[in-house]
């Protein structure tokens, strides 16, 4: 497929209002993601995709991590007292989710809720092998998520920041492995450099009150590096291979994105409320299941429902690389609000950082596989 001429519509640029950001890397990126894929009408065959279209999904992305992030950190910053129990806002942005699919599948049957409950029964119920199948990404991303505060348990911030970003590269082999889609030596390079490249923008910002001391605190527990550095690494290994997973499942099959998004939801929810229950099981019994709740809480749940959908429809229309690629530029954004919004510095090690990530994306959107003819 020949390169399409992209441009990015006015108000959907995610770099806008840093200079220092070029948006050409993200059209190149952009551009890698789409030429491994075929064009492919929509599976209902009402709409065909364009590129554009494509674009302003993939600016929607990093805006709305941007967000997420700024409003979920506010969220815990600006609590009075003992702060809401986080793992019920997963269990509600999960079920939030499967309810905002089920509207988008009512949209496209016409605003008709008796045909969208046919298709829904039809596709979730009778097709109940094929709902089977999204129970293997939801269990992952749950268990993802213990791995993750486990890690967070035993490791110091910026081991933690560092090592996690190996996901990046087992995102790509379980690309290369499960989707057999080819990448250059130049594209495998752009992913180490993109790694190396967040996880310095991530050591670059911290808050002015992170270089206190906290060495002589009694109550700090008592930390296992190998334990954290195992659980830190499954976790980059299960987020791989369950993104990877959710692409093929997405790509592959003839169920529409929402119909995928309401059967990985129904999983996900169970398996929240799970983790939920082992995790905060005395907190939620003593303050109860809405301790903490207000509407910057409700605010936190509605965008990270939107986000999953969001991120379905990038993976859907790209690949788990671009979304890879989406999530760097997410991450520079949320820094840059952290620096503005919440007071925290910014040293040489952010501007060197985002430099990397910048110059890995132009790396991997103009480095690809060449073709045969």
């Amino acid at each position: 497929m020949k390169e399409s001429s992209i441009t990015i519509r006015d108000g959907a640029n995610p770099t806008q209002g840093n200079p220092s950001i070029n948006a050409e890397p993200v059209r190149r990126v952009v551009n890698s993601g789409m030429r491994s894929e075929k064009k492919k009408d929509d599976p209902k065959g009402k709409t065909k995709v364009t590129v554009r279209q494509k674009i302003a999904t993939l600016c929607l992305l990093v805006v709305q991590i941007v967000m997420t992030v700024t409003v979920m950190r506010y969220s815990r910053i600006s609590a009075e007292g003992k702060p809401y129990i986080s793992s019920s806002v997963v269990v509600l942005s999960e079920f939030l989710k499967v309810f905002l699919a089920t509207i988008l599948v009512t949209k496209d049957n016409g605003f008709s809720w008796s045909a969208a409950k046919r298709e829904i029964y039809s596709e979730v119920v009778v097709k109940r092998k094929e709902t089977l199948k999204m129970a293997v990404p939801a269990t992952l991303y749950a268990i993802q998520n213990n791995l993750l505060f486990i890690a967070l348990s035993h490791l110091d911030s910026a081991v933690y920041q560092i090592t996690y970003q190996i996901k990046t590269l087992t995102t790509a082999g379980f690309t290369v492995f499960i989707l057999r889609r080819q990448i250059s030596r130049w594209q495998w390079f752009s992913l180490v450099l993109l790694a190396i490249g967040v996880a310095i923008v991530q050591l670059g910002v911290h808050s002015k009150k992170s270089t206190e001391s906290t060495e002589d605190d009694p109550d700090k527990p008592v930390q296992d590096p190998v334990k954290g550095i195992i659980a830190i690494l499954m976790a980059c290994f299960s987020s791989g291979f369950a993104g990877v997973y959710f692409e093929k499942m997405l790509k592959q099959s003839k169920q529409s994105i929402w119909i995928r998004n309401i059967q990985l939801g129904m999983f996900g929810g169970i398996a929240s409320m799970i983790t939920m229950y082992l995790k905060d099981g005395e907190d939620l019994l003593s303050l109860g299941f809405f301790h903490g709740y207000n509407r910057v809480v409700v605010l936190v749940v509605c965008l990270q429902a939107s986000t999953g959908l969001i991120v379905a429809m990038v993976v859907k229309y790209t690949d788990n690389i671009v979304k890879a690629f989406a999530g760097a530029l997410a991450i520079i954004g949320a820094s840059l609000t952290s620096i503005a919004v919440f007071n925290f510095e910014a040293d040489i090690n952010f501007a060197f950082g985002a430099v990397l990530v910048i110059i890995s994306s132009y790396i991997y959107g103009t480095r690809g596989p060449k073709k045969r003819n």
